[in-house]
């Protein structure tokens, strides 16, 4: 049986993998020795192969006969991702290709690495289809909410012990480094992981564009520094954005804002995150409008403080995102809780730039990571009250009205729907202690067996477009208030 897999695995890496002929017989050896074989015979095998069972039955193989010692996840992963690595082109051939791809058009080099990543199963498809997804029609707009189920939430606190841990190899998830290796207790299996390389801002091969394995929106990117340099947000972030949009036109791409407390879960290594999606800040209505030259300004009705910055004139556009970054990076209000310092800087942005049609559009957030005894998470955190719900650094997919909630939740929802449509005692369940005050008001609204699901999701929705409005940097003024800081750069 196990030949007859090996077969079929060259079968899909010829027709999906880019294995060339005369690579067959090294990736065979390789996987002879991956499964402690010393004989393989070549058999015609059927064109119909289902990777994912193909897969299955190959690591069954190797659990079976003992050359997986463990069967959790995280070993399997990284035996398959091995398995996978046999087949697979060597980073510098998929380089090649994508820039070969690149001279017919940038969507024809993207769609050939995004659907490469799908079929080495680097970006986890099968898990991602798992996820739940729906639309909760909000104050602002509708947002859309998520319960991950393939990667587990992280706490604030434990995102800056990690970034504080030195000599760690490779130093983080983002890491060039990263490409080939097997696993380690902090990173997921990357033998599968390939890096394609870009230049930005007229700095050569100086950049790494890959696909996120766990893919948050349709062809969710990440876009690097080969360089382990810090996250930052300055003039020459803007520079960068915008030159990657002029590289790839049908891509979003936007950076987390590169403080604690306000810059999603990764600050020590400088990237950004892209992706073909239309998100739902993008309908947002707009409050205000100003027009300065060639540039148009909207404040829009949001839950965080934004203004979208739009020009058909790049150098008119940056001008303009640059000068109203340096405004907010000054602005300090006490009487509103904004300190633009203390010990530290604490005013920064997330920007996000699409292109419409033949115009820029910069969405630029206003952040604050201002902290207190009384609040140590930050004032334009999510409130303790809501951990519940959503943890995490508010990053910039949030901040676009996509949730990426924990997949512990989807668990937790059937408990309480248990509790609250049979009676079932919520005390009785530890899973359920964080809820318990949120329980408590859910047994006020008109629930019932029929309903119950909807409610909840429902309810979940308000809870996000509350975490949201906890990040805004105005919530304790007025629209006023932003109107006027928006005036005075104008």
């Amino acid at each position: 049986m196990i030949n007859t897999r090996i077969n079929q695995l060259i079968r899909y890496a010829k027709e999906h993998l880019y294995l060339g002929m005369d690579d067959e017989y090294l990736a065979v050896n390789q996987i002879l020795y991956l499964l402690k074989l010393t004989h393989f015979e070549k058999e015609e095998v059927s064109e119909d192969i289902d990777f994912f069972s193909l897969i299955d039955d190959v690591l069954t193989y190797a659990k079976e006969n003992q050359i997986l010692t463990s069967d959790t996840i995280t070993e399997k992963d990284a035996f398959e991702a091995k398995l996978v690595d046999c087949l697979m082109p060597r980073p510098s051939e998929i380089n090649r290709l994508f820039h070969q791809f690149y001279k017919k058009g940038p969507l024809t080099a993207t769609t050939f690495f995004h659907v490469l990543s799908k079929a080495s199963n680097y970006i986890k498809t099968k898990r991602i289809d798992q996820n739940v997804h729906y639309v909760y029609e909000g104050k602002y707009a509708p947002l859309e909410i998520t319960i991950n189920l393939s990667k587990p939430e992280k706490d604030p606190k434990d995102i800056q012990k990690q970034a504080m841990i030195a000599d760690k190899y490779p130093a983080c998830v983002l890491c060039m480094e990263n490409i080939g290796v097997y696993q380690s207790t902090n990173l997921a299996p990357r033998s599968n992981h390939r890096v394609v390389s870009i230049s930005l801002n007229h700095e050569q091969d100086a950049w790494g564009f890959q696909y996120s394995p766990y893919a948050y929106f349709n062809e969710h990117c990440i876009i690097l520094r080969k360089e382990h340099s810090p996250m930052y947000v300055n003039d020459r972030t803007f520079d960068e954005l915008v030159d990657f949009i002029n590289k790839f036109p049908h891509y979003l791409i936007g950076s987390n804002a590169g403080l604690p407390i306000v810059g999603g879960s990764i600050l020590n290594h400088h990237h950004f995150q892209g992706g073909r999606y239309d998100f739902p800040i993008e309908n947002a209505k707009v409050l205000k409008h100003y027009k300065r030259g060639k540039v148009h300004y909207d404040i829009l009705d949001w839950p965080l403080s934004v203004v979208r910055v739009s020009s058909n004139n790049e150098n008119s556009l940056l001008d303009a995102v640059k000068d109203l970054y340096k405004a907010w990076n000054k602005y300090h209000n006490p009487e509103l809780n904004i300190y633009q310092s203390t010990e530290e800087e604490h005013n920064t942005v997330t920007p996000i730039l699409k292109l419409n049609g033949s115009t820029y559009e910069f969405y630029i957030v206003l952040r604050n990571n201002y902290s207190t005894k009384e609040q140590p998470y930050g004032l334009f955190h999510p409130k303790e009250e809501l951990f519940h719900i959503k943890k995490e650094n508010i990053g910039l997919i949030e901040v676009m009205g996509l949730a990426i909630l924990p997949g512990r939740l989807l668990y937790e929802l059937d408990l309480i729907e248990a509790c609250l449509v049979e009676g079932k005692n919520p005390k009785d369940y530890p899973e359920l202690e964080k809820h318990l005050a949120w329980i408590e008001t859910l047994k006020e609204k008109d629930i019932t067996k029929d309903n119950c699901k909807e409610v909840l999701k429902q309810e979940v929705g308000t809870l996000f477009e509350e975490v949201l409005e906890d990040c805004n940097v105005f919530k304790y003024g007025t629209k006023e208030d932003l109107y006027k800081f928006v005036e005075s750069q104008l």
